[in-house]
């Protein structure tokens, strides 16, 4: 492990940046249509194209590889699209029929060539950032390496491509039925977005390779959407994500990894910013302020107490009903059987009425207030409502509603409740009250008499 120096460290950090800024754009696009394994496809599908243009040209010039890795994906679209017309194969089945097959052919022409011009097959496969900035130009004085001007270009030219054609993309990546109808080009769009993963994959493939630039397209624009649901955010969020991996991996490879692994060795740079990607991806799914596991878990928590406190409050209301007097423990209990829940919940959503002054407990006595009274009324009157809906609109037999109503209380408001007694008859006609299929009275709204 040596010391951080801006020559080598500082480049490979920015080159590793600049790749993850020129991923983020035509990866947020496909986050975004959901089209993902197209990135995979490109990035597998351009690879013979590379090789044959440095069979044919002898260089590693950006532009030799462009065109050939641009007649590669060419061909792979047509392809795959006539695979999937002809044979009537499905088309993401196609797909992965041609890149696949194109991806075993590059690897067969790189190691063919790989003794006459230089390439490496394990470079192109899992890059070689690293070595990037020993291969440098001298611009106004300054040693820049080629591998971060040509990803800078590519940088550059897909921003000013999604700006160009911003509102056309935007169409695209959410209502592409809508785009079309306004005569969007959808045709032409979809070119342009595979277009810029194309380049973007020739230009970063050799400083982090064919495979792992899938890394850099997706996974950052992934974690982005978890937290955006605007095509403008996912994109400044893949950019920060990205960068922020770029720095993490590099630390990981040169001070994390050496003190891991017997010998002290450095680890790929360009392997440790796509596992950091990784990571990254896992604690934004966990920590997504709406989409995330945490997030989740506490409105499951919060929805789970909520049901469990409503069946407390009816339990409460039907044993006042009966006139029974029960203590705490002895409603612990029957909510523990009745509602099928642990004993904690039931002590969790006894001790939260209380508090919330919904149940009193004198004498250890526990009682319904007045506030708990008119709450209690309001589920056990959704409750035999629902069941008698269930019994005469359904046909339901008798004694199968109440499960069924047990659940359908708790997401009935007060306008289902009225719409329910007007279809049942209890609203306007006092003569005779409104029982359920059991023979109980149904609870009158607040404020009828």
């Amino acid at each position: 492990m040596n010391a951080w120096t801006w020559a080598v460290d500082g480049w490979i950090i920015a080159i590793g940046a600049l790749s993850a800024i020129a991923c983020a754009v035509p990866g947020a696009f496909l986050v975004v249509r959901r089209t993902s394994m197209v990135a995979d496809a490109i990035s597998h599908a351009v690879l013979p194209g590379i090789a044959i243009a440095f069979l044919l040209s002898g260089t590693r010039d950006p532009l030799f590889m462009f065109l050939g890795a641009a007649a590669a994906g060419v061909f792979a679209t047509l392809a795959s699209a006539s695979l999937a017309r002809f044979a009537r194969i499905d088309s993401g089945a196609a797909l992965g029929i041609v890149f696949t097959t194109m991806f075993a052919l590059g690897l067969l022409l790189i190691v063919q060539v790989a003794d006459r011009v230089d390439l490496d097959p394990s470079c192109v496969l899992y890059g070689a950032v690293e070595l990037a900035p020993l291969d440098s130009i001298l611009i106004a004085g300054s040693e820049i390496p080629r591998a971060a001007l040509v990803l800078g270009a590519v940088t550059l030219l897909n921003i000013a491509l999604a700006f160009i054609f911003w509102k056309e993309l935007k169409l695209m990546a959410f209502d592409p039925a809508l785009a079309r109808t306004l005569g969007c080009r959808p045709k032409l769009m979809e070119s342009i977005v595979l277009g810029m993963a194309a380049a973007t994959c020739v230009a970063a493939f050799e400083s982090v390779g064919s495979i792992l630039v899938v890394a850099m397209m997706i996974i950052p624009a992934a974690a982005a959407r978890l937290f955006s649901d605007r095509l403008a955010g996912v994109i400044v969020g893949a950019m920060i994500v990205g960068i922020v991996g770029a720095v993490l991996g590099h630390w990981v490879a040169t001070s994390l990894a050496p003190g891991l692994v017997t010998g002290g060795r450095d680890a790929s740079s360009a392997g440790s910013i796509a596992a950091t990607l990784g990571a990254l991806l896992v604690v934004c799914i966990i920590i997504s302020p709406r989409r995330g596991i945490v997030v989740r878990l506490a409105h499951r928590w919060l929805l789970t107490l909520r049901i469990a406190r409503e069946d407390a409050l009816g339990l409460l209301w039907r044993l006042d009903e009966d006139g029974r007097a029960v203590d705490v423990a002895q409603l612990r209990g029957l909510l523990v059987r009745g509602s099928a829940i642990p004993n904690w919940l039931a002590r969790a959503a006894i001790a939260r009425l209380v508090r919330d002054g919904r149940v009193e407990c004198a004498g250890n006595v526990a009682r319904l207030t007045a506030h708990g009274r008119v709450e209690g009324a309001s589920l056990v009157r959704s409750h035999r409502l629902w069941e008698i809906y269930l019994m005469q609109r359904l046909a339901i037999a008798k004694d199968h509603v109440h499960s069924t109503a047990m659940v359908l209380e708790h997401i009935t408001d007060s306008a289902m409740r009225d719409k329910l007694a007007r279809e049942e008859g209890g609203v306007g006609d006092h003569s005779q009250p409104l029982a359920d299929p059991h023979g109980r009275a149904v609870p009158e709204a607040p404020g009828e008499k």
